[in-house]
């Protein structure tokens, strides 16, 4: 399966755990340009790359915050994927991610009308004073609206966003979002750990002791959030990914399944025919990129080895419900030694179910130790 993934790097504001590659709102002359250069590098990968872009079964617009775009530049690109051979329309899903702070009516149902019919909103918490501590725009009621509205819209899929062990987040504080959340009639559910970087402000917040994150919270937080979850019918099919029967994001479970995806936009990463690669992230880098043809050599490429193929099947596959797959390995030429995993078997963090290895209970927080024991203990064969 093909994936497209198209990088919208503006954000209204940078939020304070940040540490992708976006940019505050621009003046509204650079959405144009972007587009004009996103439209010409998609061109480029085209021409050099006949029907493959015609074979994509799922969109998906990240960032960044897509919804900020203009609705012309959205009509734009949405052309461009069309005079490309991509029938939108009849693709297996096509993902938009939305902000609260700029999901309104109008964006809504022109993303839909360009064939948009699955949505992610980033909310994060309900809780007015954790948003304002993480650095979020938008405000406790302007999430709610965009929750409300968007479920509101015919044939679109919904999945929201919330992140967990956030500075002075309790337990409690957690569930009630989470239990919230699950309260509307959404398709997904997705839920994060905080992730601090030390070069973001929050980063550099909690260096100087103005906030504190308790690590000790994050497994309760974790395992409490996905029995919440099961009670209200989401079934966990990835460590941060919760769906109804059947309603499992196709596009990001391409990734995970090592699947092929072609990305576009500055910093975009790509996996095409056994290459990972990607264009530069800093938009002046990325723009000259584009102007200069797309050379190969300003691209960031990483070759991957046997070695580095059967470790990312390991961390891919293990963190997924469905687990790893050890007859696939040893097609790979790799045999597991039992000595490595026996011990997650035998305190119940880990489960083999025929050829198959499966976190279980406390296994999902550990996954982490579990995945370096595994790599750590193989045979080539």
């Amino acid at each position: 399966m093909l994936g497209i993934y198209i990088h919208v790097p503006f954000c209204k504001k940078v939020c304070d755990y940040c540490d992708f590659r976006v940019m505050p709102v621009p003046r509204s002359r650079l959405f144009f340009e972007y587009t004009d250069l996103l439209i010409r590098e998609m061109q480029g990968f085209a021409q050099r790359n006949a029907g493959v872009l015609e074979s994509a079964s799922t969109l998906y617009l990240g960032g960044g915050t897509p919804s900020l775009l203009p609705g012309e530049c959205l009509v734009r690109l949405f052309n461009a994927l069309g005079s490309l051979g991509v029938d939108v329309h009849s693709l297996r899903e096509v993902s938009m991610e939305f902000n609260p702070e700029s999901c309104n009516e109008s964006t809504v149902v022109l993303a839909r009308e360009c064939g948009v019919r699955r949505i992610s909103l980033g909310l994060q918490s309900f809780h007015g004073d954790i948003l304002e501590r993480i650095g979020r725009h938008h405000s406790v009621e302007e999430g709610i609206r965009a929750l409300e509205l968007l479920c509101m819209q015919p044939e679109v899929e919904v999945n929201g966003d919330l992140m967990f062990n956030l500075p002075g987040q309790s337990v409690v504080e957690f569930l009630e979002d989470l239990d919230y959340l699950a309260s509307f009639p959404l398709e997904h559910v997705s839920f994060y750990g905080l992730t601090v970087a030390d070069r973001t402000r929050l980063g550099h917040r909690i260096a100087r002791d103005e906030l504190y994150v308790d690590e000790n919270l994050y497994g309760e937080m974790y395992l409490k959030g996905v029995d919440l979850l099961k009670e209200r019918g989401f079934e966990r099919y990835e460590v941060s990914n919760f769906c109804r029967a059947g309603k499992w994001s196709a596009h990001n479970k391409n990734y995970w399944d090592r699947g092929e995806y072609i990305g576009f936009g500055p910093g975009a990463h790509s996996y095409f025919k056994g290459l990972r690669f990607h264009a530069p992230e800093i938009y002046p880098g990325w723009k000259k990129f584009v102007l200069n043809g797309m050379p190969k050599d300003l691209l960031c490429i990483d070759s991957l080895t046997p070695d580095d193929i059967w470790t990312e099947r390991v961390w891919l596959s293990l963190r997924q419900n469905s687990g790893l797959d050890l007859e696939i390995l040893r097609r790979d030429g790799i045999e597991l030694k039992e000595s490595s995993y026996s011990k997650w078997l035998k305190n119940g963090c880990l489960v083999k179910d025929g050829d198959a290895l499966r976190l279980v209970g406390d296994g999902w927080v550990v996954m982490d130790s579990i995945v370096t024991d595994v790599l750590n203990g193989y045979i080539p064969i």
